[in-house]
């Protein structure tokens, strides 16, 4: 199987475990033949997600990303 390798920033702060939990989930929930690495960004603090993906489903992706750079610590809105 062909793979493609996506990124997830994580930035520095007191939510970052959370957040990599949040994004790990997501991408997972959607992409359970997903490899999942934690890497070290360009900036010191910062983190990256790498995951890698199935080519054959690489279109998903745009929808998985959004929702995993959604903070932990913003409460979510609900449609009415």
């Amino acid at each position: 199987m062909l793979f493609a390798l996506k990124h997830v920033l994580i930035e520095f702060g007191p939510d970052r475990d959370a957040h990599i939990d949040l994004a790990a989930r997501v991408i997972l929930g959607t992409f359970p033949e997903a490899r999942l690495e934690v890497a070290q960004g360009l900036l010191d603090d910062d983190l990256l997600i790498e995951a890698r993906i199935p080519l054959r489903r690489i279109d998903e992706w745009p929808a998985v990303s959004r929702r995993a750079l959604i903070s932990p610590a913003v409460p979510r809105q609900t449609a009415e």
